[in-house]
């Protein structure tokens, strides 16, 4: 019975038979043993991802997979491939905007662009806004969607002005919680002690009493 001599994958360390080891790209020339199994993990986790160019493993190889390769390796791979490149060569043409479904994975080119914004999913039928390329905004005109959303954005600016501090040390906006003014930043890399009212520092006020608040604020003394 004749042996069969086993290599070793040079990244799993497995002895598997000359079989297991395609050549992993048409254009490599290195003599670098990776298993069949390996080079599929390699391609999958690229994949994964979401990365176009995919390279051979072998970092001082620069060769790429073109679909021949993949496809030699593994059908299933290959149609992943070919869908991720689908889909972002798709996302780049700026008439193109996807379902917003989420159950729905279709989309579809809008020529009419922002000249009729409501775009209807011909897979789904899910209603969506090609201007801001969301679900459709119900009862709301392009134009008056704008300036609800600026409303929005101003309450939530007066809100936090009102509510929140920045911290003098961390710049992190910080509410103020029941108790006294003596502050201590939530975040928990900066620690710092401040004045709620004048952001005078603790550290100061320790070693030089109040006169370290500013004049204005009523612990100044």
């Amino acid at each position: 019975m004749p042996i069969i001599k086993k290599i070793e994958c040079q990244v799993c360390f497995e002895f598997c038979s000359k079989s297991s080891f395609p050549k992993i790209t048409s254009n490599c020339n290195h003599k670098l043993n990776i298993c069949k199994s390996c080079v599929s993990k390699h391609i999958a986790s690229q994949l994964d991802s979401k990365i176009e160019r995919i390279n051979c493993p072998f970092d001082r190889c620069d060769q790429k997979f073109n679909n021949d390769d993949i496809k030699n390796i593994s059908e299933e791979l290959f149609e992943r491939f070919d869908i991720l490149i689908l889909r972002q060569t798709l996302s780049k043409m700026p008439e193109f905007r996807w379902c917003k479904n989420p159950k729905c994975e279709s989309g579809q080119i809008h020529f009419e662009e922002d000249d009729a914004p409501i775009m209807t999913c011909q897979a789904c039928g899910q209603k969506s806004c090609y201007t801001h390329d969301i679900p459709w905004h119900e009862d709301l005109s392009c134009s008056n969607y704008e300036v609800n959303k600026q409303g929005n954005d101003e309450e939530t600016q007066d809100l936090l002005e009102k509510e929140t501090k920045p911290c003098p040390k961390c710049g992190i906006r910080i509410t103020k919680d029941e108790g006294c003014d003596h502050m201590t930043c939530s975040i928990r890399t900066c620690k710092h002690e401040f004045c709620w009212l004048c952001f005078a520092d603790y550290e100061e006020i320790r070693q030089y009493g109040n006169t370290s608040h500013e004049p204005t604020c009523k612990f100044y003394a």
